[in-house]
């Protein structure tokens, strides 16, 4: 089951990121399974505002979750992580499936992440779902200042990749930055004119 979660569980949200973050020692990136993870007050600071799904076993004991937050007409996914006792049943899937309902239901045009590129359970997962590469230059600049604020400490950024699924279907060849920006793309609609 997918659902909102609860105060009291972000010690067992952390737990299942830390979990998650263990898979990254078999694709390069021991620091990020090294990293200490946030403390259950500062978790709930950066909880502050955004929106949280959970997906939660039989006990509905919470099992993976995904954060997300609007970044004006995207809605970005901050982390998405399934505890690897759980994984390879679709919880991802799930989970993400549950991100585009909301971001439909919340008027969104798309949703939005930066992930690593070669990482099994990273870019390929999220292209099987829908989500293709954003070049960087081509996105409104709060998404690619976003994406370049998620760049790992120690990591090349060329490691790493921005991906958008859009919601709804877009006729301008600069799809992602209008979806992302509509401001700015009415101005430039304005001025070609």
């Amino acid at each position: 089951m997918i659902r909102t979660a609860r105060p009291d569980e972000v010690e067992r949200l952390i737990s299942i990121e830390q979990a998650a973050a263990l898979r990254f020692l078999d694709h390069g990136h021991p620091g990020l399974a090294a990293a200490a993870p946030a403390a259950p007050d500062v978790y709930r600071a950066l909880l502050y505002g955004r929106r949280t799904l959970v997906a939660t076993d039989g006990l509905d004991q919470p099992v993976g979750f995904a954060i997300t937050e609007k970044l004006d007409r995207t809605e970005w996914l901050c982390e998405l992580s399934v505890h690897p006792d759980h994984g390879r049943r679709g919880i991802g899937g799930a989970l993400l499936a549950a991100v585009v309902g909301s971001a439909l239901a919340r008027g969104c045009d798309n949703v939005g992440l930066s992930t690593f590129r070669e990482v099994p359970f990273n870019a390929p997962f999220y292209a099987r779902h829908g989500f293709v590469e954003a070049p960087l230059d081509r996105v409104a600049p709060p998404l690619a200042r976003r994406f370049m604020d998620e760049v790992p400490a120690g990591i090349d950024p060329l490691e790493r990749v921005l991906m958008v699924r859009m919601l709804r279907p877009r006729t301008s060849p600069t799809a992602v930055h209008d979806a992302a920006c509509p401001i700015a793309s009415q101005q430039k609609r304005a001025t070609v004119r």
